[in-house]
């Protein structure tokens, strides 16, 4: 079906229209004129586009960012439905007029042999090409940021809520319910290794240590702590069967369950198997945990991410970062189309980051085939949750700023700081208060009664028995 009579008409007179108001010459020499007349410096290329036979010319403006192009073309327009001009495919009310691209990396791309354009605009006068370059070229900067740290004033409320809710610990209950089901799930040995895992088990620390909420003075809701892996999974990728800390539910009683769970252990954020000095005992003391032996670098470290200095503490560490992090870290959005979270992202990473231990890094990231998650950013669906990334390359730590719905975490007692270390060095906590078994054969410090006044261990073998 062909246009409406009165778009026809409209279309009609608009081009009477702009053949008398219109400039003399719409050409490319014209546009590249009055640009160099504005002060950029404009380059004939060929235009990344779907062209049948070579790519026609445009004048090529470098604008700041990453391989970024404001790109001038001559081609027919028409006006738009409402305001401005759009580009007209073959259409005979259609006059000759300019289409300025907005392009950012335009040729590496996935697949393609170019990349679409980011925005686009249309007109038929020179002086709205200059005042659209003029406009892209600023964007960098009306986008970006000033990366800062947590106020000074809020961080010290939090940790005085962190460290009395650490210390009145000792009277959260912490029950062991252990499911017959998933007992028959376990052969001999594996029984015997839950046993002995659950005879161990050091409440205290457990209580201690167990995440916090947001303002830090209650338990964390929703959360799961991985101890000990009990059965792994027939599957890299699938599930295996742990020994997990469920916290309470939502507006419930301040408790703690211990309990058999199915669970992906490569994506639990919360897994304590490589720390057993938290949970049942282990060889290392508290400066060997913290990895502080350095204590003097260790503060320093801490003092730059609080203050939002990521990049530098990071550079300290030897911890390389990408293209996006750099950015991102330093307040600039990542790329012009999604400069609009520009101010989300950089605000997340630079909180998040607050919390981190670098100097543990090259540890975590240590015989890692494949970038696993640091911290989601927010934004977007799940199939490419916009997030930080940690791997390593030539046995350098790399943090990297990705798109990606890989279900690799690197467990957050891996990557940050534990808050002990600053509610120390805070004087909130004395070094004594803070509960750890660095020797697991000294039974005499386990405190292993719950409220109930039940040992979990009799109640492992009395479920044992029934079986």
């Amino acid at each position: 079906m062909g246009e409406p009579a009165d778009r026809i008409e409209f279309l009609s007179v608009a081009r009477a229209i702009i053949t008398t108001m219109a400039e003399p010459e719409v050409s490319m020499a014209a546009a590249v004129r009055a640009l160099q007349q504005a002060g950029f410096t404009a380059e004939l290329h060929g235009v990344p586009d779907r062209p049948a036979g070579p790519p026609a010319a445009g004048a090529w403006v470098a604008l700041p960012g990453d391989e970024a192009y404001a790109v001038v073309t001559v081609l027919p327009v028409v006006p738009a439905e409402q305001r401005g001009w759009r580009c007209a495919y073959p259409d005979e009310h259609a006059v000759r007029g300019y289409r300025i691209t907005f392009h950012e990396r335009p040729f590496r791309t996935r697949g393609h042999g170019y990349q679409d354009a980011a925005d686009e605009r249309c007109s038929v006068f020179t002086d709205e090409v200059v005042a659209t370059v003029r406009e892209w070229s600023s964007w960098e900067a009306t986008w970006s940021v000033t990366p800062t740290g947590q106020p000074a004033s809020r961080r010290t409320a939090y940790h005085r809520r962190l460290a009395a809710a650490k210390l009145a610990s000792a009277e959260i209950p912490v029950d062991v319910e252990l499911d017959p089901l998933f007992l028959l799930l376990l052969d001999a040995e594996q029984v015997t290794a839950l046993h002995a895992t659950v005879d161990d088990l050091f409440l205290p620390g457990i209580r201690w240590r167990f995440p916090r909420n947001r303002i830090g003075s209650k338990l964390a809701t929703r959360t799961q702590v991985l101890l000990r892996e009990c059965v792994p999974p027939a599957h890299p990728a699938g599930k295996g069967i742990w020994l997990v800390v469920d916290g309470p539910a939502p507006r419930a009683e301040q408790r703690l369950t211990v309990r058999l769970a199915r669970v992906a252990g490569r994506s639990a954020q919360h897994r304590w198997d490589r720390q057993p000095e938290y949970w049942r005992g282990g060889p290392r003391a508290l400066d060997q945990l913290w990895g502080t032996d350095d204590t003097g670098l260790a503060e320093e470290i801490t003092d730059l991410l609080t203050a939002g200095e990521t990049r530098e503490a990071l550079h300290r560490c030897g911890v390389r970062v990408d293209r996006g992090t750099t950015r991102l870290l330093s307040g600039l959005p990542d790329c012009y189309e999604l400069r609009a979270w520009t101010d989300s992202w950089v605000t997340n990473a630079v909180a998040s980051l607050a919390d981190a231990a670098p100097w543990h890094w090259r540890a975590a990231a240590a015989g890692q085939r494949r970038p696993r998650r640091l911290v989601s950013l927010g934004g977007f669906n799940p199939s490419r949750r916009p997030g930080l990334f940690l791997s390593q390359q030539r046995g350098q730590p790399v943090l990297s700023f990705d798109q990606s719905a890989s279900p690799l975490v690197v467990p957050r007692t891996d990557w940050q700081r534990d808050l002990d270390l600053d509610l120390v060095r805070a004087g909130l906590l004395a070094r004594h208060q803070i509960p750890i078994r660095a020797d697991p054969a000294d039974q005499a410090r386990c405190d292993r009664v719950d409220v109930g006044g039940q040992v979990p261990s009799e109640s492992f073998r009395q479920q044992i028995a029934l079986l």
